[in-house]
């Protein structure tokens, strides 16, 4: 297994290398001067590929597992076949920046539909008797799949706003998955989370803390597309993981996405893919780092911010190792975070307009 997750780290990082130096001699993959906006915290042209690094070595490492004919390895053709319209959407915009969202959502939901039906990576509970009656229902569960897919897909993409964050926040999540796969002998998940976290890895030596590359939409849905394939397959292989292992697992970036849709749609009355800098690890930069520890380089701020946010990513990461086949804990612990992030989050809003006064 370790030579597959080597071989993902050593492309994943060279590769990102070239990236890094071609830019730098002909000017090209230069794109983040087409992403200005309010969640723009960095202050030099910087490649924002670094996705198809990811995309490669994870392919290679699940390629050649496949080529070997490792036992566990069958499906991982299909994976990346299936995975590919996520990357393609993520890429796209990353070269032009002008890929509609809409669009970018369709591309997303074709990949969450070839993976129902060809990986058969479907949700068919959530432990909650009423809801597991209508997921009975084919079309249901579809939609719910599709949904959760799409969903995690976007999170990571929303929480990546700093140098290190989402890739950090995502190999902690993989390698909690892959744990819990491994105690329970499958390897077939336990290999596809190792791979994809050592890939993770390559580009973060790079990324973190000065930001010589970025993960990018393509890097950021094709992660968070693997992360809720690997997690479905893994509720519904295993019936002794609790659905809300997976839900747990993944709240902080679920419930930011959550957050900002309510923020935007029902607060703010704006589009809910509109972007804005209300972000709760934007807030976290502007008023806890630069404020209250005093730090105005952008370049110590960025990667200290992220630091941050790896914290209280751990704060969910812990008790879903801990208590992964229990349902009841594991709702506990959602309602837990999601009340915690909800108080912190306006006690540092109200700080910032205090502030402006």
């Amino acid at each position: 297994m370790l030579k597959y997750a080597s071989l993902a780290f050593f492309l994943s990082f060279f590769l990102c290398l070239i990236f890094i130096t071609s830019s730098k001699k002909i000017k090209v993959f230069i794109t983040d001067y087409l992403h200005k906006g309010p969640q723009t915290f960095h202050t030099k042209p910087t490649v924002r590929i670094g996705g198809i690094s990811i995309f490669l070595g994870i392919c290679m490492g699940l390629g050649l597992a496949f080529l070997i004919k490792e036992s566990f390895a069958s499906n991982y053709p299909m994976l990346i076949l299936c995975s590919f319209p996520v990357f393609l959407a993520g890429i796209i915009e990353d070269l032009t920046g002008r890929f509609h969202p809409k669009i970018r959502m369709v591309f997303l939901s074709i990949s969450a539909i070839l993976a129902y039906f060809f990986l058969n990576a479907k949700i068919i509970r959530v432990d909650l008797p009423l809801v597991d009656s209508f997921l009975k229902i084919g079309f249901v569960s579809l939609l719910f799949t599709v949904f959760s897919l799409v969903g995690i897909s976007n999170a990571i993409n929303i929480i990546d706003g700093f140098n290190g964050l989402a890739s950090m926040v995502s190999m902690m999540i993989l390698m909690g998955i892959a744990y819990v796969a491994y105690k329970l002998g499958d390897y077939e998940i336990t290999n596809l989370c190792v791979v994809t976290s050592f890939a993770l890895l390559g580009f973060f030596l790079l990324n973190y803390p000065f930001g010589l590359i970025f993960l990018g939409d393509g890097g950021a849905y094709f992660t968070g597309f693997i992360i809720g394939i690997a997690v479905i397959l893994l509720v519904l292989k295993h019936h002794e993981v609790s659905p809300w292992f997976a839900l747990t697992i993944n709240i902080y970036p679920v419930y930011e996405t959550l957050f900002s849709i309510y923020r935007r749609r029902i607060i703010r009355k704006r589009p809910a893919m509109s972007p804005d800098g209300l972000h709760f690890h934007t807030l976290i930069y502007q008023i806890f780092i630069k404020k209250f520890l005093a730090l105005y380089n952008p370049e110590i701020r960025n990667p200290l911010t992220s630091v941050f946010l790896w914290v209280i990513n751990a704060l969910a990461i812990i008790p879903a190792l801990l208590f992964w086949n229990n349902t009841k804990i594991l709702i506990l612990c959602c309602i837990f975070f999601c009340i915690f992030y909800t108080y912190f989050y306006w006690k540092i809003l109200n700080v910032k307009k205090f502030g402006r006064k």
